[in-house]
């Protein structure tokens, strides 16, 4: 009997311990999942100088977005959208941080921008560039100004510009328009301009134009020279 209690006292004392271990290796290796996901909306690489470029960050995680920095410019919260923006540099970094439960932060995304100036476009006259010659003739039939970068083609919509007129008392007249368009009167001054006897320059300035990205822009002066060669060409 006192056998049979001895080895009952050891099977229990056994169960008991195997119990704890158990016990011990399930508390061990449970270990819960604090994973996050952060993505950039939209998900390009670069974006320009001088100019605001707005993105939508998409949060998922236990912990809490604790802010949003960007490295080499600002990142404002503005109507759910973060606006970036650069004033120089090549590179930027955006930087999400999210707070952890014992109140530390650590860093759940960092993407890095290349940044660009925009290109400042082209005044054409008539595909005409600045301080070059363009046909007397021509500039009557037409007269339209167009704008444009070199490398990027981008167009810009010239919306109104200014021209200069040389007057009989050495001054200058001033004639406006509302489009990219001369005005019959510009024309009108134009034909009138014996180029042979007193050269012809045409200036044009205040020049209004609308960028690709909606933005209204001062565009440079232009400046050309007349030539008369279809005018001779046809007798006029």
């Amino acid at each position: 009997m006192y056998m049979q209690k001895f080895i009952l006292t050891l099977v229990i004392l056994g169960l008991g311990v195997t119990g704890n271990f158990l016990l011990a290796q399930t508390d061990t290796f449970v270990v819960k999942n604090a994973a996050t996901t952060v993505s950039i909306v939209p998900n390009d690489s670069w974006f320009y100088l001088r100019e605001d470029y707005a993105v939508k960050i998409r949060y998922t995680s236990k912990n809490k977005m604790s802010r949003v920095e960007l490295k080499g410019g600002t990142a404002t919260l503005r109507d759910s959208m973060y606006i970036l923006r650069a004033e120089t540099g090549g590179e930027a970094v955006l930087v999400v941080y999210e707070k952890l439960k014992n109140g530390k932060e650590q860093v759940a995304l960092s993407k890095t921008y290349k940044l660009f100036g925009r290109e400042l476009p082209t005044v054409y006259l008539d595909n005409v560039p600045n301080d070059s010659v363009a046909d007397q003739f021509t500039i009557i039939a037409l007269g339209r100004l167009k704008a444009k970068t070199k490398y990027g083609n981008e167009v810009f919509r010239v919306d109104s510009f200014t021209m200069y007129f040389r007057n009989p008392t050495g001054g200058f007249d001033t004639l406006q328009s509302k489009t990219n368009q001369m005005t019959p009167e510009m024309k009108k001054r134009v034909d009138a301009i014996d180029v042979k006897k007193a050269g012809g320059m045409l200036m044009f300035e205040n020049i209004h134009a609308t960028a690709p990205d909606g933005k209204h822009v001062e565009l440079p002066p232009l400046r050309v020279f007349l030539s008369t060669q279809s005018r001779i060409r046809f007798g006029l």
